[in-house]
């Protein structure tokens, strides 16, 4: 049943993600429309309270809108993410439209993918989300504000009227009764049957499908550059607002920040790594503190240069690249001549040079920036990204190497059964071969011995008797011709030629193979001279193998043996209370007699059932039909 449930979820996920491929790129727009809304206010000092909030709740604030990008696969999860996101923009003062409307969005794929007591819980727990923060709120900002003491003064740079704005300006109650409206209206719009609703397994299954399949690779990666912009530029934002970037052009700080879109470029890798390097070391020139965000984008680019697989790409030369970029990057900051730091930053020329107080002619503000040097501890923890490439690249190429040694085990394995069935068949070629030959060998002798009988002048007998002798030589001639591969190389017959054992000899076997250790009961019914030679023999070879496993494999301490002969056909059942066995394990394991019975009884087309476990013994049991068309 858990089979089942399984592969019918994986062929939802699979229906679920072929459709609407062109409408997950809307829905991406709009989440990178909402990033960039936000971004506005990260560079911006005059947005009310956002400068003066957590850092980590204005990056944390300027992530949500990428819950707009999954409300189709996990709108359950989507809904209360983008209302959370919408009240914590409130209270930076950051009044976001995108936010409000990828609620209603969330809402409608709510409505059309959810059962009925999902869209009312959900719906219900994301609009009563602020309602409840809005007990709180004085407390929640004064400690989102750590500079407001009292919240009532102008200290840490807020002004009075800013702050009570962000402080009495909460969430709406009809705002939360219109989350609850819609969700019942759209309910009644997009309500589904039942069973046609997707369950949590199922949306969690496609939420996994958008973040790992290949298809959405693209997507993924626009969503994760603009991110990464936003990221950054509000960390540059609070290095701006507390006056840093003080020598370089008023649009270098976005530059920078923006040079991580490089990043949805998967195939630019070595270009990606070249810009935010550059990036970086800017970054690290101006800014009073270091720009995480940042340096995190230049090492997912430095890791994308080592593992993303590509046919002219080797760690030969990616491994030596990400290296000398980190090395060189120290000497840079510690080399750079005035020259070029005046082209970079046009800004300190102006300030032109002075005599210090010890003598020497210099220019302040390049001296100011060249005592920003790039820390070599930095290119070592650089290094970390490029060492989990080389690890992730070597454990595909040692899964992709195991996988492969698995196919070709696994064919190994399905070549030797194939050679072990057509060994068989050669073996019951041989055995009907015996069988038929000494048939017509009698038919034979027969027909030859006949015209002494009726020498009494009957021409047309002696005649027919001729024509039968000629038949039978014939068909030894086409026998042998049609069996000349068990020949070997220099046209030597098989010495087997004997007549082969049949169910007359059963007993013969099971007193020679019987023994203290090992006691045997033999059940035998019917006539053994009825069946045909053939089948007597398949029975007594099923027998044999039986006996055979249960002496060599099962360690048995007792084996019964019934052979029950009937006009229908003969059934044979050989029952041990030994160990058992897998018989997977055994067919890899070189164990190749239950192919060969199978093979055996096929060729009567009568049934073999083989039950066995490891320890709980083993049963055989065939039946070979007679009279059957062959």
């Amino acid at each position: 049943m858990s089979t089942t449930t399984g592969v019918s979820t994986r062929a939802h996920a699979l229906a679920w993600l072929s459709v609407g491929r062109r409408a997950i790129w809307l829905d991406a727009a709009l989440a990178v429309a909402g990033l960039v809304s936000l971004q506005v206010g990260a560079a911006n000092s005059h947005t009310d309270g956002w400068p003066y909030a957590w850092l980590w709740l204005r990056m944390v604030v300027v992530l949500f809108p990428l819950l707009i990008a999954i409300r189709r696969f996990e709108p359950a999860l989507a809904l209360p993410g983008l209302v959370l996101g919408a009240y914590l923009a409130g209270l930076v003062g950051q009044l976001d439209w995108f936010l409000l409307g990828g609620c209603v969005l969330a809402l409608w794929s709510l409505a059309g993918r959810c059962r009925v007591p999902t869209v009312l819980a959900v719906a219900g727990f994301s609009a009563a989300l602020p309602l409840l923060l809005g007990l709180i709120r004085p407390k929640l900002i004064s400690l989102l504000y750590p500079d407001i003491a009292d919240g009532s003064a102008d200290q840490g740079g807020i002004t009075v009227h800013d702050f009570k704005k962000i402080a009495w300006n909460g969430w709406p109650r009809w705002q939360a009764l219109l989350i609850v409206v819609l969700a019942l209206v759209f309910l009644a719009i997009r309500h589904r049957s039942w069973a046609d609703a997707a369950t949590a397994r199922a949306r969690l299954t496609d939420l996994r499908g958008f973040l790992r399949d290949p298809a959405y690779e693209r997507v993924r990666d626009v969503l994760l550059a603009v991110a990464a912009s936003g990221l950054i530029l509000t960390e540059i934002g609070q290095d701006l607002f507390e006056g840093n970037w003080w020598s370089a052009p008023r649009w270098m700080p976005y530059v920078v920040a923006y040079a991580a879109l490089i990043l949805m470029f998967r195939r630019l890798s070595i270009v990606a790594v070249l810009i935010l390097a550059a990036a970086s070391l800017i970054a690290n020139w101006q800014a009073s503190t270091d720009i995480v965000t940042l340096y995190c984008a230049f090492g997912l680019a430095l890791y994308r240069l080592i593992v993303t697989p590509k046919r002219s790409r080797s760690l030969r030369w990616t491994l030596p690249t990400a290296i000398a970029v980190l090395a060189v990057l120290p000497i840079i900051t510690i080399w750079m001549p005035y020259s070029a730091m005046a082209v970079l930053f046009p800004a300190i020329r102006r300030v032109g040079f002075h005599f210090d107080f010890d003598g020497v002619l210099r220019n302040p503000w390049y001296s100011a920036i060249m005592t920003h040097r790039w820390p070599v501890s930095l290119s070592l923890v650089l290094l970390l990204p490029v060492c989990a490439g080389i690890a992730v690249r070597l454990y595909w190429r040692n899964r992709e190497a195991a996988r492969r040694e698995v196919e070709l085990e696994q064919e190994a394995v399905e070549r030797e059964a194939e050679q072990v069935v057509l060994t068989e068949r050669s073996n019951i070629a041989r055995d009907l071969h015996d069988v038929v030959a000494h048939a017509v060998n009698l038919m034979v002798i027969q027909a030859e011995t006949g015209p002494d009988l009726v020498r009494r002048g009957e021409t047309d007998v002696l005649a027919g008797f001729q024509r039968i002798g000629d038949a039978g030589r014939r068909a030894l001639g086409e026998l042998d011709r049609l069996l000349s591969a068990l020949r070997d190389a220099d046209g030597v017959p098989d010495p087997q030629l004997a007549p082969q054992p049949g169910l007359k000899d059963v007993r013969q076997l099971v007193t020679d193979v019987s023994s203290e250790q090992l006691p045997i009961e033999l059940e035998l019914t019917g006539d053994p001279a009825l069946p045909p030679a053939g089948h007597q023999l398949t029975a007594y070879r099923l027998v044999q193998e039986g006996l055979t496993n249960a002496v060599r494999h099962s360690k048995a301490t007792k084996v019964n043996v019934t052979v029950a002969i009937g006009a229908a056909g003969i059934e044979v059942k050989v029952v041990d209370d030994g160990a058992g066995f897998d018989q997977v394990a055994a067919r890899r394991g070189g164990r190749h007699g239950l192919a060969g019975m199978r093979e055996r009884v096929r060729v009567h087309h009568g049934t073999l059932d083989i039950g066995t476990a490891p320890g709980n013994g083993t049963t055989i049991k065939a039946w070979i039909p007679v009279g059957v068309a062959e």
